[in-house]
């Protein structure tokens, strides 16, 4: 039995920015991450930095109070280069809502 290593991007939300905000030039090992949403409106998106060639598997946003921060999870679902899409996939802030699988 192996174990897998999980690249893991952790963001603040200072890096992240709206989709109708144009993305800076890339580096070769960069990509465009694009975080989707449960909520109504437009998915954001970071700047991800490529390790050995792979995008992260996972991005963690925390956020709010320093004491006990809100954590968001989004989950790579597809790598296209230079656009990489990432599924949300657990929001501590949003316990108790019910969300829904797409």
């Amino acid at each position: 039995m192996t174990e897998e290593t999980l690249l893991l991007g952790n963001i603040s939300t200072d890096q992240l920015t709206q989709q109708h905000i144009t993305p800076p030039a890339l580096t070769d090992a960069e990509y465009v991450a694009t975080l989707s949403t449960t909520s109504p409106g437009a998915p954001s998106y970071v700047i991800g930095q490529r390790v050995s060639g792979k995008p992260y598997d996972q991005i963690i946003l925390s956020y709010g109070p320093t004491q006990k921060p809100w954590q968001r999870v989004w989950r790579l679902s597809a790598d296209r280069g230079a656009h990489v899409d990432y599924q949300i996939v657990h929001d501590t802030s949003s316990t108790g809502f019910a969300s829904v699988e797409r």
